[in-house]
């Protein structure tokens, strides 16, 4: 496969990321800045002649910290009623409000329902999207993603031991949920222990998780120019050369999405509205922060639990990657969430594309801190992400056309 000039797309990127990151700045989930995002994007696409741009609305809790701290202050509030009282209705209370805290986080952590789902406000948001069509008869569809909002900067993502201590401590404090529930549980039908000392020993871990989550947000919004404008802006170069260079028998959808950053709301509402209609074997590429640090696509994805990106995903990932044996490309498993998490969980091909600085490269992150701005993108990297990404589009396209070829024959020799 023939290498291609990639510098006049990095600069139109870049163009993209100054204009969100600088010019609208940091975009909340379903604030006005993330809308506008969208407005400029959907802008671009016009430009471009990307066809049928349209907006899906849809809505979604605007803080990822909303339901944590529910969750907490659930079990918290069991571990206060067995400190004032200790008798058995109060454990049992206590045990149950608990467990409630247990089933909130971890339905959180996997963007599934709960009571703490249930009993949140939710506003308004949106996907902008758009199709760019073959060049001939459909055979394969490609939709290339990237999430417009960006996230608050909470001090735990400050620097990188203190997002080290802040995840050991948050740990901790789910597992103090476990453990209460489990002792409140032998206190009530075993006798064992005064519930009070369980109190008063898993209280103080308990409150630090609600106070981390009740910090969060009352701190502003990044900026985001690596996470994520970096993303929007390379498929927007992406989508301005795939209108010079159309792909023979695929078609390219982009879906621009909001509140990503807050638990996948959007690119929920983009798979419910149309993952149907697109198909099983369509191929989801993720842009998230692809302007910063080493090349990487993820082999697993998630809070908690991993979940392996598909196998027929992974393939066209190391079959790019042996195409471009001039860049450095490594595959990992993710340190949170990406948009194709809710991809991957439905059984669908998703692949996750970012940049990530090494360990001891002396490259500092800036995920999520008022640090991440336009001065701190590498142009080299962010080119490495285009050449990558344009790679995949093309053996998606190839193995469409070798299909078309495969049918032809065997028609010809009947």
């Amino acid at each position: 496969m023939p290498s291609a000039s990639f510098s006049e797309d990095v600069q139109q990127a870049l163009q993209h990321v100054r204009y969100l990151s600088q010019t609208i700045g940091g975009r909340g989930s379903c604030t006005v800045q993330e809308r506008r995002a969208g407005e400029y994007t959907a802008e671009q696409m016009q430009q471009i002649g990307v066809k049928e741009i349209c907006v899906e609305p849809f809505t979604a809790i605007p803080s990822t910290y909303w339901g944590y701290a529910l969750s907490f202050a659930a079990a918290l509030t069991g571990l206060l009623i067995v400190l004032l009282s200790d008798r058995q209705g109060e454990r049992t209370l206590a045990m149950l409000l608990n467990l409630a805290g247990v089933w909130g986080f971890l339905a959180e952590t996997e963007f599934a329902p709960s009571w703490t789902r249930w009993a949140l406000s939710r506003k308004e948001s949106q996907n902008v999207c758009g199709v760019i069509p073959a060049k001939s008869d459909v055979r394969a569809r490609i939709v290339l993603c990237a999430h417009l909002d960006t996230h608050r900067t909470p001090i735990f993502y400050s620097s990188e031991a203190w997002y080290a201590a802040f995840t050991a401590l948050v740990s901790l404090s789910f597992l103090s949920m476990i453990v209460g529930a489990a002792a409140l549980g032998l206190s009530i039908y075993q006798g064992w222990m005064s519930a009070r000392w369980v109190s008063l020993v898993l209280l103080p871990v308990q409150l630090f998780g609600l106070a981390m989550c009740l910090h969060a947000d009352f701190t502003p919004y990044s900026p985001g120019a690596n996470d994520n404008a970096t993303g929007v802006g390379a498929a927007l170069a992406l989508a301005q050369r795939l209108r010079r260079l159309p792909l023979k028998h695929t078609e390219i959808h982009l879906a621009f999405t909001g509140c990503e950053e807050v638990g996948d709301w959007g690119i929920a509402a983009y798979l419910d509205k149309n993952a149907l209609k697109l198909g099983k074997d369509t191929t989801y590429i993720i842009l998230d922060e692809v302007g910063l640090g080493g090349l990487k696509y993820l082999t697993a994805d998630g809070l908690i639990f991993k979940h392996k990106t598909h196998p027929r995903a992974l393939e066209l990932a190391r079959q790019a990657k042996h195409a471009l044996p001039e860049i450095e490309i490594v595959e990992g498993v993710g340190l949170a969430y990406t948009d194709a998490l809710q991809a991957t969980k439905r059984g669908l091909m998703a692949l996750t594309v970012c940049t990530v600085p090494a360990p001891r490269s002396g490259i500092v992150s800036h995920w999520h801190r008022m640090t991440d701005t336009l001065e701190t993108i590498r142009e080299r990297d962010l080119e490495n992400t285009l050449q990558f990404a344009w790679t995949l589009l093309q053996l998606v396209d190839r193995r469409a056309s070798n299909a078309v070829d495969s049918n032809s024959m065997r028609v010809s020799e009947r």
